[in-house]
């Protein structure tokens, strides 16, 4: 959950580095204002209709995302609450005041609760020089990923409220993520997808699929941790319904691979959350090429969002 920050007058931020934290509440809180300082500076929203797409500015844009992944992971996919996520409503963990939350607004909904109807949450390799790791390395060895030099990615939390499934809020998302990736010049984005359920015999043909066609190279591929690794190759290459199996995929898994995503090597079952997930890896190069051909069709429609219009140009 994100704690906010406390009500007596903050020191400078040249001292956080220095001084003794005598809290966790306080290092959340420190930490989690000096990040927002810088992104104010640089961030602009865009609209389409009565959407909103932009960065969270405040905790209580993220107190809104968290209780919108609440709803979907927890009341919706029946993950495993806790007690404390029970208490508040809300989904969060120890990563969420480090990272950027995505969100699309329904400016049509008067309350702050329902107005967020869609939520990603980024985590570039900066972000993790204070917690210390990326949420997909309590699932998967990602070593490979971390030796890329330059910028990397991980998306993670995706969730859209189940009424604005029809409408263009994934769409709104990743136009942003597009924007975000080209102004901090990530080379790669990663992350986890998901099977709903953690049957993985399920799944065999659609892990197997994955495994044939989608494997991503030696040189980048993460791989399930031991604890809960499923084998992917469950069944021969030649056995599989291609067309079948992709139209069965979890939206969100099919969307990766449409942009041309590959995956790591094993799925790893996750109790908590009731899901079979898969580490997908993308390149920024191949998202540029797949999602412009995608929307070259519609002209107008791929103008919804333009970097220009979501983050501010930096200063030369």
């Amino acid at each position: 959950m994100c704690l906010r920050p406390a009500s007596k007058k903050v020191t400078k931020k040249t001292n956080w580095l220095t001084q003794p934290v005598s809290s966790i509440k306080n290092l959340i809180s420190n930490s989690y204002i000096l990040d927002r300082r810088r992104i104010k500076k640089k961030l602009k929203s865009a609209r389409y209709k009565n959407f909103e797409v932009r960065l969270a500015k405040n905790f209580k844009d993220i107190d809104a995302a968290q209780n919108l992944r609440y709803k979907v992971f927890y009341e919706e996919l029946k993950a495993k609450p806790t007690i404390k996520n029970i208490l508040y409503e809300k989904d969060f963990d120890e990563l969420d005041p480090f990272c950027d939350h995505l969100l699309v607004i329904d400016h049509n909904k008067k309350s702050k609760l329902e107005s967020i109807v869609g939520t990603y949450r980024l985590i570039r390799r900066p972000m993790t020089q204070i917690h210390g790791k990326f949420y997909t390395e309590g699932e998967f060895d990602i070593k490979n990923i971390l030796k890329t030099k330059g910028e990397i990615l991980e998306l993670g939390r995706s969730c859209v409220s189940k009424d604005y499934r029809d409408k263009p809020v994934i769409k709104l998302l990743w136009k942003a993520i597009s924007a975000y990736m080209d102004h901090y010049k990530i080379k790669i984005l990663f992350g986890c997808a998901s099977f709903p359920g953690i049957n993985y015999k399920k799944y065999k043909e659609h892990l197997s699929f994955l495994y044939h066609y989608h494997l991503a190279p030696n040189v980048i591929r993460p791989k399930a941790l031991q604890s809960n690794y499923v084998n992917m190759k469950l069944v021969q290459k030649k056995d599989i319904d291609v067309s079948k199996v992709f139209k069965t995929l979890p939206p969100l898994l099919k969307g990766y691979l449409r942009l041309g995503a590959k995956v790591g090597e094993g799925a790893f079952i996750d109790k908590q959350f009731n899901t079979i997930d898969i580490c997908i890896i993308l390149k920024s190069d191949s998202l540029k090429k797949r999602y412009v051909n995608l929307h070259k069709k519609n002209q107008k429609d791929s103008k919804i969002i333009f970097l220009k219009k979501f983050l501010k140009r930096k200063k030369k």
